[in-house]
Parts: C-alpha cells; structure tokens; sequence
C-alpha cells in the first residue's frame, strides 16, 4: 500500500482551520470590519485550499497538467499567484481610495473659501457697508 500524499491528521487539522478561516471572514463581514468586496477574494480561496486539503490527488492532477514534478511546488506558485492577486487587488482599493480622498479634500477646501467669503459678506452688511457688487 502506497503512502497517503496528506495523512489524514493534517487533512483534519487542516479542514478545521480552514473552516474557522473562513467563519473568522464571515464574522468580521457580519459585523462590517470588512467589506463583502474585499473579503471575496479571502473566501474564494480558503474553498479552493479547503477543496485541496480535502482531496489532495487534485494538486497531484493540477501538478501533472502542469508538469511539474513535485505537488508542493504546485502548491507554491499556486500560493504566489494568490499572494500577488491579492496584492493588487489592496492596490487597486487603496489608489481609489486615496483618488476619492484627494478629490473629497479639494471639495472640502473650495467650500471652505466659499463659506469664508459669506461669512465676510455677512460681517459686512451686519456692520452697515455696502456689498460687493
């Protein structure tokens, strides 16, 4: 009989931190200190480890279709790939992010001058001058 590529111990241990992985995303979506946008990507891949650990011949498989030898380092790009998605992706968030926040200031200080020239009018007619025509 051959060896198991996962014995079954990790298989578990693996499974049940992925699900609590998983509810921890659920949890911090419910209560709003995450956003369903950004916790998409975390979702989808804790299923796709969870569908991994639970039926490792599938890495095997995906290795082989790529030909690569060993199934860990399948596992490995697999898990740079998701890293580097994942980085862009808090890149893409944070350049509009800080787009809408540029944006939001220049608003802030054009309203600003805006009510600083009222309030000056307003001093000035209260004091009995003439407005400026």
């Amino acid at each position: 009989m051959s060896q198991p590529l996962l014995p079954l111990e990790l298989q578990v241990v693996a499974c049940g931190t992925l699900l609590a992985f998983f509810l921890w995303v659920v949890y911090l979506v419910r209560f709003h200190r995450l956003s369903l946008r950004d916790s998409l990507l975390w979702m989808l891949s804790t299923v796709a480890v969870f569908v991994l650990a639970l039926f490792p011949r599938l890495l095997q498989a995906m290795a082989r279709a790529l030909t690569i030898e060993v199934p860990s380092n399948a596992l490995f790009a697999l898990a740079i790939l998701y890293l580097t998605l994942n980085v862009l992706s808090l890149t893409i968030a944070l350049s509009s992010s800080a787009s809408r926040t540029r944006r939001l200031t220049q608003e802030c200080a054009l309203l600003r001058g805006e009510l600083e020239g009222l309030r000056a009018r307003v001093e000035l007619l209260s004091s009995g001058g003439k407005p400026p025509a």
